[in-house]
């Protein structure tokens, strides 16, 4: 089964193009160059094409040619993901409209008054959910590994506008992050993260996802058992090239860990419900499902 490298496509050249189109064209423009972006992947980016259509081909059972139609869809949704991102950071103007499906479990969350995890997984484009938060007067701290995007986090830090996001960096062999963990979930903070790619060396959990087995970092979940702060997944999925859906599932709770048989049950109990939501937005919203690498055990 081949990992996931811990970092993602694009360069800092790349996004400072797309910024300054962004910043004197406007977004629909840039849509326009992403197509041929698009289509150049689809062409020849060979290993995601591969990956891409065993998910499209082999998991889902689209059909062959369907499932080609997919890949350059996915590709292109991918890239309107990241232009939004960017948009949105670097305070262009949009006219995006989201509809919030759950919001009222965040509240729930920071009535609280503990901190808690939002987890996600790479379906759809969850940053554009930050205009909920706004309203919740909170910080959410998004937590990520170094490098992967370190230069990218540098030039970005100089065009973000809002300033109540805040990147919590796990490093390699260091252990700072759980500090800067501790004091978010203290100051009754939100930790936004993903829970469906994992690197070497990191401890990992077997379960069924879409009936084939695939690991998944076993971090996350250990965090919510140890910290004993809810958990709600979450999601933000793109409806039209202006229209997005905000799901957030309702605060999973568990008792505070103190031993390794706690730990293990709590840890299992969140993984099966994250996965539940994980699979039905999956299916919901295939073309949004952007892992590009081997995913699952039987593709090695």
């Amino acid at each position: 089964m081949a990992k996931w490298e811990g970092k993602s496509r694009g360069t800092v050249l790349g996004h400072k193009i797309f910024v300054f189109i962004l910043n004197h064209l406007g977004l629909k423009p840039a849509y326009i160059v992403l197509r041929l972006v698009a289509l150049y992947y689809f062409l020849f980016a060979r290993k995601s094409n591969k990956n891409s259509f065993y998910f499209f081909h082999e998991v889902l059972k689209y059909k062959k040619t369907t499932a080609y139609l997919k890949i350059y869809k996915n590709y292109y949704l991918f890239g309107q993901t990241i232009l939004d991102k960017v948009a949105l950071m670097a305070g262009v103007k949009t006219n995006f409209t989201i509809n919030h499906e759950g919001g009222d479990q965040l509240d729930k969350i920071a009535a609280m008054g503990k901190g808690g995890i939002l987890i996600s997984a790479h379906i759809g484009n969850w940053e554009i959910a930050g205009q909920l938060l706004n309203r919740l007067n909170t910080t959410f701290n998004i937590l990520m590994y170094e490098n992967e995007r370190e230069n990218l986090k540098k030039y970005m830090d100089g065009v973000q506008k809002k300033k109540n996001v805040k990147i919590i960096a796990i490093k390699d062999g260091e252990m700072g992050h759980l500090i800067e963990l501790h004091n978010a979930f203290s100051n009754n903070e939100l930790v936004v993260m993903h829970g469906d790619r994992f690197r070497d060396g990191v401890q990992t959990l077997e379960a069924t996802f879409l009936g084939k087995k695939a690991l998944f970092p076993a971090g996350p979940f250990i965090m919510a058992a140890k910290f004993g702060v809810p958990l709600s997944v979450v999601f933000s999925v793109k409806e039209s090239d202006s229209h997005y859906h905000f799901f957030a599932s309702e605060p999973i709770e568990v008792k505070r860990a103190r031993t390794p048989e706690q730990t293990e049950k709590a840890v299992q109990e969140l993984l099966q419900k994250y996965l539940a939501e994980v699979e039905k937005m999956t299916l919901r919203y295939p073309e949004q499902w952007f892992n590009f690498y081997a995913f699952w055990k039987e593709q090695a």
